[in-house]
């Protein structure tokens, strides 16, 4: 059986970029657009609905924060303002990962009591161009307390993130070609 995608990277960037306004192209778009085949896995429709849905269950699996790191890591991070059409709203479930890791973080700096300043730390990992310096200016935080808490924030969000690979690499084997199938040494793996 040929796995349907390369690694698990793959797999959670299909299944938190899936939309359901994907189709088939019917065979008449197929010869306009210059190819008769496809060279696609066929993940269109309620078929990649269905996978999108497979892995996400199994994900669902891990502990809340180890979801929340591979949410921020691999979900649409923005979307369109319904009201001015600009890129600049942050998704729902990238909000609500960003949220929780922010919550978690407390116990990692302890004296940064601003929910907004460890979000734009938990940011500025996941994403590029998340200013610290202008978050700090923004909250009125010294900038050396948010660079200091950033490194122990970061540093542990890193061992947290791995922790979190690591489990969705256990929970999508068999899924994906390059895994090492240790979680499933000796046992029938659920595919």
């Amino acid at each position: 059986m040929e796995e349907l995608f390369k690694n698990t990277h793959d797999a959670l960037m299909f299944a938190y970029n899936y939309s359901s306004q994907q189709y088939a192209l019917s065979p008449m778009s197929k010869l306009m657009k210059g190819g008769g085949s496809g060279s696609g896995k066929g993940l269109v429709s309620l078929d990649g609905a269905g996978q999108s849905g497979i892995i996400l269950t199994r994900l669902a699996q891990m502990t809340p924060l180890e979801q929340a790191c591979i949410t921020a890591r691999y979900a649409p991070r923005y979307e369109e303002c319904p009201c001015c059409l600009n890129k600049d709203k942050m998704t729902e479930q990238y909000r609500e990962a960003i949220a929780e890791l922010a919550e978690w973080a407390l116990s990692v700096c302890t004296g940064l009591t601003i929910r907004n300043m460890r979000g734009a730390i938990i940011r500025s990992f996941f994403e590029r161009g998340v200013s610290i310096t202008a978050a700090a200016k923004e909250l009125n935080v010294a900038k050396a307390t948010a660079y200091d808490q950033k490194a122990r924030i970061h540093k542990a969000l890193k061992e947290l993130d791995g922790r979190a690979q690591r489990a969705a690499d256990a929970h999508l084997a068999g899924m994906c070609g390059d895994l090492v199938q240790e979680a499933c040494a000796g046992q029938t793996c659920p595919v």
